[in-house]
């Protein structure tokens, strides 16, 4: 499934200095996966923090929506 990056998202992966790869290795390879109105919630544990991801899809993309640390 291709992942597709929103105008957000791109915003926040700048200013939380986040990189694209990482947050597609979240996606890939999360610690923890939640399902809430209908998004995804990709939660990982990378340089001492957690990093969660919310995406939404349809049937060929997941779309990142924003991304921050909890």
């Amino acid at each position: 499934m291709k992942i597709i990056f929103t105008t957000h998202a791109e915003f926040r992966l700048q200013r939380r200095g986040i990189l694209k790869e990482e947050v597609i290795y979240i996606i890939n390879f999360p610690d923890i996966v939640l399902k809430k109105h209908g998004k995804y919630f990709f939660q990982k544990k990378l340089h001492g923090g957690t990093i969660e991801v919310v995406t939404e899809k349809d049937e060929n993309f997941l779309y990142v929506i924003t991304l921050y640390w909890i």
